[in-house]
């Protein structure tokens, strides 16, 4: 029968594995809560000094050194909806944004679902044209639009501005959606199509109700980037169609700017979205999880 010697140096070298990991974990994590914690600081700070100085008078929102302790005042959201009639920019922008979310939605699921399963000629090709598309700066596109919108006779309406903010929807809903589609397994469609649905009845009956999730967090997506779209709105909006983005810039005067009524508007234009993506949370967690942007 042998005996084993058990050295000294071998106890502390078995124990050590786990505690060094145990210490790369806690570093990791902690480290994980400081980026979330910057990020948050990043974003919220901004928003909460919005906030303050929407309920802050001029000259407490002008002191020299920042004021906590104030005497909150509604003067300015009295301005923004009494003096200014905000509801009107409000109602505007989701006229815009849910018109130009359904034409996106429209043209660009079944566009995506031809990239995903049908035999396109270059489709890569497509589809990268499609993702450069919608990198063209907004300032480069919108004289030529407006040329074009001004020679058809719909400057100024809710069409143009549809139209306008759906050049920059339609990329992402085909490059999101083409995404979702790839997801699927194509033996589900090719099992309705045995049974004669044919493709577009493989695509309406089993691939768009799978990528529901999908489409309502592409939804989301784009109404949120058509309600906070600025410069369409700005050259291409009229009198009776302008929409929150402008409606905000209204309180900055050529001498000076309502800091104040420039907060209170700012604030009631965060709000909807901010109930959007609470009651589309589920959705978009879902939506992003499904399916990954192909690079």
């Amino acid at each position: 029968m042998t005996s084993h010697t058990l050295n000294a140096h071998d106890v502390p070298e078995v124990s050590a594995r786990p505690v060094t990991q145990k210490k790369r974990r806690d570093a990791w994590v902690i480290g994980c809560y400081v980026v979330i914690g910057v990020f948050l600081v990043w974003v919220l700070v901004p928003v909460l000094t919005v906030l303050v100085n929407s309920f802050k008078t001029p000259s407490a929102i002008f002191t020299s050194t920042p004021q906590l302790a104030f005497a909150p005042t509604l003067a300015n959201y009295a301005k923004v909806f009494g003096g200014l009639d905000f509801t009107h920019f409000l109602l505007n922008s989701l006229i815009v944004g849910l018109g130009s979310t359904a034409l996106s939605l429209f043209l660009g699921v079944p566009f995506a679902y031809s990239l995903a399963r049908l035999p396109v000629p270059g489709r890569e090709w497509w589809a990268r044209l499609i993702l450069f598309s919608r990198m063209v700066p907004a300032v480069a596109l919108v004289v030529p639009m407006f040329v074009i919108f001004q020679q058809l006779h719909l400057t100024g309406s809710y069409l143009a501005l549809i139209l306008a903010h759906t050049s920059f929807n339609l990329p992402i809903v085909i490059w999101m959606m083409r995404s979702f589609f790839e997801e699927l397994p194509p033996e589900l469609e090719e099992a309705a199509m045995v049974d004669g649905a044919g493709r577009f009845g493989a695509f309406w009956r089993i691939a768009l109700p799978l990528t529901t999730p999908g489409m309502a967090a592409t939804a989301v997506l784009c109404i949120i980037f058509s309600w906070n779209e600025f410069l369409f709105a700005l050259v291409l909006s009229g009198q009776d169609t302008q929409t929150v983005p402008v409606g905000v810039s209204s309180f900055i005067g050529s001498v000076s700017i309502d800091w104040g009524g420039s907060s209170a508007a700012a604030i009631v234009a965060i709000i909807p979205i901010f109930i959007l993506g609470l009651g589309a949370q589920r959705f978009l967690v879902r939506g992003l999880t499904f399916g990954g942007v192909k690079g």
